[in-house]
């Protein structure tokens, strides 16, 4: 191994054992929990997102147990090999080992790489995406062969999420701007590449269809401006800057805007392009609503290879610069690691850790209460206290969203007979469940606390319901 690969491959296993030593730690997040749920009743589509995630919190499940530490190891696993696919990837565009191993050091010094440890349709994304890039670069290099692994990785994340759609014309774009690409819209490999990747998304194409074509409203339905807010873009572009390192930040887009030559300025062209489409729109987008920090995450990979060539051969004041990334990053993500583990430092009201935990409590006194009562349902408001109640709790009372059937498609609708028993009702406090509109009798019976590191982080009220008015 030469020797610059050393100590990205070092970080690279401390950061693994800590991720696995910290994954089983954390209670689920309520999305953790819906994806979780959805991994148990498998289907083609679901309401939010593809398939995906469900198919890979499955795997992990049936390889590493039904815990947090199973829904999250497989994740783990698969992002500790991701390092050795960025530095393969940079290696083959520039020919240079201090670069690859730079670009290896400078994604693991990303403070996106610390929530890599929670599962979501980002996870396979990220990884497919990846995979899509580097076959796209072995076609660069004269692969025609290569087309098929485009294809399939192309394919293969459109079934995580739509942001994929972005690779796709990001890849066509690179075509258009890179000289020695130009000659494969005269071959019919990209085209039958093209058509591989939509025979493996047909299926998702299908189930919605067959449902109303759900999935495709409800993402589309972001689409379109509803008015004018420039305040998205800031929280954007700084929250992007705090999530990749600020260094790393300044490389990539130095690296992204410098002029090259020959082979050089091909590759870099092909990296700037395959990016350039999802930046373009998440840009629009935050002129009128708020993108969501992780949304970028694919990116990435091509970004650190940016900042890795940049910060190796760019001036020296950017080298300077560069060399203090990788501390910063590392010096961030152990607090964050020490912060889970031990809850230092203390953030107090502002901890964004206070969404997180205190579920399994709170599910043993609702459902402890639940047979108190003989219940025979919980219904909860919202699917985020579905999802958590359901993983946390037994499997009987059945736990049942007041209001959002279209979310739960994926397993069988409950039986109308079912709520003819006396049942318990689940809302944040001090928000109306509209519980009087749905049942004859609602009595309030416990004012119950979500309590996070011995603090109470939420109340939530708990209502004993009879006699439903409709269906």
């Amino acid at each position: 191994m030469p020797a610059a690969f050393r100590y990205p491959l070092i970080v690279a296993l401390i950061l693994l054992g800590a991720q696995l030593a910290l994954i089983g730690h954390i209670e689920l997040t309520f999305d953790e929990a819906y994806y979780t749920l959805w991994s148990r009743d498998l289907a083609w589509g679901y309401l939010d997102h593809p398939p995906m995630v469900a198919a890979w919190i499955r795997a992990s499940t049936t390889l590493f147990g039904p815990s947090e530490f199973g829904v999250r190891a497989l994740n783990a696993l698969i992002f500790a090999a991701m390092p050795a696919l960025i530095a393969f990837i940079a290696w083959r565009l520039f020919a240079s080992s201090r670069i690859a191993a730079l670009a290896a050091l400078f994604w693991l010094a990303t403070p996106l790489v610390a929530a890599s440890v929670i599962v979501t349709p980002d996870s396979p994304l990220v990884a497919f995406w990846t995979l899509g890039l580097a076959a796209f670069v072995e076609v660069w290099r004269g692969r025609a062969s290569a087309w098929i692994g485009v294809g399939l990785a192309l394919g293969l994340a459109a079934l995580s999420k739509f942001t994929a759609a972005f690779l796709g014309v990001g890849i066509v774009l690179a075509m258009i701007a890179t000289p020695s690409l130009r000659r494969w819209f005269r071959s019919p490999a990209p085209y039958l590449a093209a058509l591989l990747s939509a025979t493996i998304f047909a299926p998702f194409v299908v189930w919605n269809a067959a449902h109303g074509w759900a999935t495709f409203a409800k993402q589309f339905g972001r689409v379109p401006a509803r008015g004018f807010a420039p305040r998205y873009l800031l929280e954007f572009l700084g929250g992007q800057i705090v999530l990749m390192n600020p260094l790393i930040f300044l490389a990539a887009a130095f690296g992204a805007a410098k002029p090259a030559a020959g082979r050089d300025e091909e590759a870099r062209r092909l990296l700037v392009s395959t990016i350039a489409p999802a930046i373009l729109y998440f840009l629009i987008h935050a002129l009128h609503d708020r993108v969501q920090v992780n949304w970028l995450a694919p990116l990435y990979p091509a970004l650190v290879i940016l900042a890795a060539d940049a910060a190796s051969r760019g001036p020296a004041w950017l080298r300077a610069t560069a060399r203090r990334a990788p501390p910063l990053g590392f010096a961030a993500i152990a607090l964050a690691y020490l912060h889970v583990a031990f809850g230092w430092p203390n953030f107090g009201a502002a901890d964004p850790l206070a969404r997180v935990g205190g579920w399994r409590d709170l599910s043993a006194q609702v459902f402890a209460r639940a047979h108190e009562e003989h219940a025979a349902f919980v219904l909860a408001r919202g699917y985020a206290a579905t999802s958590l109640l359901t993983y946390y709790g037994p499997a009987s009372p059945p736990v049942v969203e007041i209001g959002q059937d279209e979310r739960w498609l994926f397993r069988p609708a409950p039986e109308a007979a079912l709520f003819a028993a006396p049942g318990l009702a689940f809302a944040e406090a001090d928000h109306d469940p509209d519980l009087a509109s749905r049942f004859r009798h609602v009595e309030q019976i416990a004012r119950l606390p979500r309590r996070v590191g011995g603090a109470d982080a939420q109340d939530f009220t708990l209502y004993r319901v009879s006699g439903p008015i409709a269906p």
